[in-house]
């Protein structure tokens, strides 16, 4: 067992990175957006994120600075993550595992910030699929290992709910132009959940996982 003074700052690291990184990640959005809608129509069904990062002006400047800063703070919060399901029994192979993947996420987020698809679609793309199924393999990872603590249903549900959103968008966003009927809007709504449904995840574990107490 870890001794509780192992244990009291990453608690209290994880809840403050989480919840910053969270904020941090809404303002861009909900910022770059206010600045992306005064001169181009928008819609959550037809409007993809990246689509706000590849707009000439404050909304690309605003977006990718933000997302290329979230980059660190939230490989700083999976670290910090790690730590505390190993203070809850994770064994030493689940945080290797879930750092090497992690590794790969952060990469593939760096990468569709800092190369707008405009710039060079094949490698935004790329770093795209890298990213989302990154995060579909992660999240299921972490959702499993917190079943297997039997940690509050919240955490593995909201892991779980990441990597079906992910999942989904993942496929139809790689099926565009392959499957008839899935266009380069279909994915769009997808995108958009799964921006949320992150956000939701990150809030919910630095609430619950910041207690001393998470069981």
């Amino acid at each position: 067992m870890r001794t509780r003074n192992t244990t009291l700052p990453v608690t209290s690291a994880l809840t403050g990175v989480g919840l910053g990184g969270a904020a941090l990640g809404i303002a861009t959005v909900c910022l770059a957006t206010a600045f992306y809608v005064q001169n181009h129509a928008f819609s959550v069904f037809t409007t993809y994120l990246s689509d706000i990062g590849d707009t000439q002006g404050w909304p690309q400047v605003t977006f990718n600075t933000g997302m290329l800063i979230i980059a660190p703070i939230r490989y700083l919060f999976l670290i910090l993550l790690i730590l505390r399901l190993r203070d809850l029994g994770a064994g030493k192979l689940f945080g290797l595992l879930t750092f090497g993947i992690g590794t790969l996420v952060v990469i593939g987020s760096i990468g569709m910030s800092a190369i707008p698809y405009s710039l060079h679609p094949a490698l935004h793309k790329s770093s795209a699929m890298l990213y989302f199924f990154g995060v579909v393999i992660l999240q299921t990872v972490i959702g499993a290992q917190e079943l297997k603590r039997r940690l509050p249903l919240l955490l593995p549900v909201t892991s779980l709910a990441v990597v079906a959103i992910y999942l989904v968008f993942a496929f139809l966003f790689a099926s565009i132009g392959k499957i008839e009927g899935i266009t380069r809007s279909t994915p769009v709504i997808w995108e958009w959940l799964a921006f949320v449904s992150l956000m939701f995840w990150l809030i919910s574990h630095s609430a619950v996982l910041g207690r001393k107490a998470a069981h």
